[in-house]
C-alpha cells in the first residue's frame, strides 16, 4: 500500500461519517462486550478466557483464534466506549482514504501481531517493558488501535488534534507524546499492557514505511512470476547471443588456421550449435 501524506491546512480532525469497517468493528465489540459481561454477571470467565489472549491456553489448546478475537473483548465499559471513540476519531478518515479491505487488513495486521508479541516474550523471553505471564489473559483492540494512531500521524501529519479534547496540537506530534507516555508508563507496576500498546504503533509504522500490503499479495506473487519469466527470456537471449558470437569466431578460426586448429572446447560450442539449429 502506498500512503499519502495530505497537507490540508490547520482543520481539526474528529472523527467523520461511519465507514464500513470501523462500524463492524464496533458493533463486534460492543456485542462481544455485552455477551462478556452476561457471563460475568452469571460468575463465568468463560468468554474472556475463550476469546481473550492468553499464552498458556494458545499454546495448550492451540487457540490460535485468540489472536484475533482478543481485539475484540474489552473488559470494562470506560475500556470499550474509550478504544471505540478512538477507532472512530481516526480509522474512518484512514478508511476512507486507503479504502475498506485495506484498513480491514490493516487492522487485523497491527493487532494480530502485536498480540503475537506479547504472546511470545510473556511466554518467557525476558523484556522489562513486558507486564505479564503465561496465565495473564490480554484482551482489547488498543494494539490495533495505536497502530491507526501511527498511521494517522504519517498520513495526517499536520491535521490537528485536540489533546484531551481541549489543546489542538498536530497529529504527528499527538502521535509522538503518546508513544513517549506510553513508554514511560511501561516501567511501571501496572495492569494495562502498554507494550502491546507500543507494538501496535511500531508494526503499524514499519507495515507503512516498508510498503507491505497484503491485501493485494495474490496480485504481487503473480507479477513477480512474470517478472521472473522475463528475467529468464532475456537471459536466455544474451546466452544466445553470446554463443552466437563465440560461433562465429570459431568459424574464422577455421577459415584462417583449418579445422585441425580447433581445441575440445570449441568443437563441443560447434558441436551444441549444430544440434541447436537442427531442433529448430
Amino acid at each position: 500500500m502506498r500512503y499519502s501524506t495530505y497537507y490540508e491546512g490547520p482543520r481539526i480532525g474528529f472523527g467523520g461519517k461511519f465507514t464500513t469497517v470501523v462500524k463492524y468493528v464496533i458493533l463486534i465489540s460492543v456485542g462481544s462486550f455485552l455477551a462478556g459481561t452476561l457471563f460475568e454477571l452469571a460468575g463465568s470467565s468463560f468468554w474472556i478466557r475463550a476469546f481473550g489472549l492468553t499464552p498458556y491456553i494458545v499454546k495448550k489448546y492451540f487457540a490460535l483464534w485468540q489472536f484475533v478475537t482478543y481485539m475484540f473483548v474489552h473488559g470494562g465499559l470506560w475500556h470499550v466506549l474509550f478504544n471505540m471513540f478512538a477507532l472512530w476519531m481516526f480509522g474512518t478518515e484512514l478508511e476512507s482514504s486507503w479504502g475498506s479491505r485495506e484498513f480491514a487488513v490493516y487492522f487485523l495486521v497491527t493487532g494480530g501481531c502485536a498480540g503475537l508479541l506479547y504472546f511470545i516474550f510473556a511466554s518467557g523471553l525476558p523484556l522489562p517493558l513486558v507486564s505479564g505471564s503465561p496465565f495473564q489473559v490480554l484482551i482489547g483492540s488498543s494494539g490495533a488501535i495505536f497502530g491507526l494512531l501511527a498511521a494517522y500521524g504519517i498520513c495526517f501529519p499536520d491535521r490537528q488534534i485536540l489533546f484531551m479534547l481541549l489543546f489542538p496540537i498536530k497529529a504527528r506530534y499527538f502521535v509522538l507524546l503518546l508513544a513517549a507516555i506510553e513508554f514511560y508508563l511501561a516501567w511501571q507496576p501496572s495492569s494495562v499492557s502498554n507494550f502491546t500498546h507500543l507494538s501496535g504503533m511500531l508494526i503499524g509504522w514499519i507495515y507503512l514505511k516498508k510498503d507491505w500490503n497484503f491485501s493485494n499479495l495474490p496480485e504481487r506473487l503473480a507479477d513477480r512470476r512474470r517478472r521472473k519469466r522475463i528475467r529468464l527470456v532475456e537471459d536466455r537471449d544474451e546466452e544466445t547471443r553470446l554463443e552466437k558470437n563465440e560461433v562465429d569466431r570459431i568459424l574464422d578460426k577455421i577459415l584462417k588456421e583449418g579445422l585441425q586448429s580447433l581445441t575440445r572446447r570449441e568443437r563441443k560450442i560447434l558441436d551444441r550449435a549444430s544440434l541447436r539449429g537442427r531442433h529448430k
